[in-house]
């Protein structure tokens, strides 16, 4: 009876304390999807205060970027208007979401840092307040798609619904790499222009709107051990009526398991510490 009464006050050790807090900070997050969805949609709202188009902007952005490239570039790369408008709406919506998701990850606890300090809530209400107003802006680009789909003649069959699960994949990802960025950017201040740098260099290592086919033999090696590639073939190869290559699950599966690792760990380590940090 002694013994197990030793057992029972025993303290749990410090790694699972920490495990523990931070599953709790996550879960405390998810649960509270009113205020980061309501913060998410401020953010939106306060981006095009005063703007007679509002968000109309961003899609009509986009528009003009998919009809510029189609316009300049299909024929060069050895593709039509109506093949290549589509793969490149795609591409250009997905990138988007990843490219500003990334970019404001690195700083997201920064940004919030009085917050942080002074109110005792959640981290992770952070994160998912980035990743929320993302994908509003994502939404709105999102609306060109099946636009481009239908002015090409391109028909959505069964193999399309792949890109739903695809899609619930990127996400994840982008939310674990934004908060293991964040973490990052609170503790080195030189990751944000790192991270912005190291986007702006794979936006032209990505095939978006290029086509993979235009690398290949010794130089596709760019193609297939890219990541980022593989989150958006898995999305955009269902929509556009083509199979993605044979990689691109394995690796997307892949890496979103080892950043959601890397990012829980982190989080778990460090978590206490951000608010010194900032």
């Amino acid at each position: 009876m002694t013994t197990q009464i030793r057992q029972a006050a025993t303290p749990a050790h410090p790694a699972t304390r920490a495990t523990g807090g931070a599953l709790d900070d996550i879960n405390g997050g998810l649960s509270r999807s009113w205020l980061w969805g309501a913060l998410g949609w401020m953010d939106v709202k306060r981006r095009y205060s005063g703007s007679v188009m509002s968000s109309l902007w961003i899609t009509a952005n986009t528009a003009l970027l998919v009809l510029c490239l189609t316009f300049v570039l299909a024929e060069p790369l050895g593709s039509t208007a109506s093949a290549y408008a589509p793969y490149v709406a795609v591409g250009l919506v997905l990138w988007n979401f990843m490219q500003l998701s990334v970019s404001e990850a690195a700083g997201v606890f920064v940004a919030s840092g009085e917050t942080i300090r002074q109110v005792a809530m959640p981290l992770s209400i952070h994160v998912l307040r980035l990743v929320w107003r993302n994908l509003i802006v994502f939404g709105h680009n999102l609306v060109i798609v099946p636009v481009v789909l239908v002015i090409s003649g391109i028909r959505l069959g069964a193999p399309a619904l792949l890109a739903a699960p695809a899609l619930v994949l990127l996400v994840i990802q982008v939310a674990a790499s934004s908060l293991l960025l964040g973490l990052l950017g609170a503790r080195f201040r030189d990751v944000p222009q790192i991270v912005t740098s190291a986007m702006q260099l794979l936006f032209f290592a990505t095939p978006i709107f290029w086509l993979p086919q235009v690398v290949d033999g010794d130089r596709y090696w760019i193609v297939a051990a890219n990541p980022l590639f593989a989150f958006i073939d898995i999305v955009r190869s269902p929509l556009i009526g083509a199979a993605p290559a044979a990689q691109s699950w394995t690796i997307a599966l892949a890496v979103t398991a080892g950043t959601c690792a890397a990012a829980m760990f982190a989080f778990a380590r460090f978590r206490d510490r951000v608010a010194y940090w900032v």
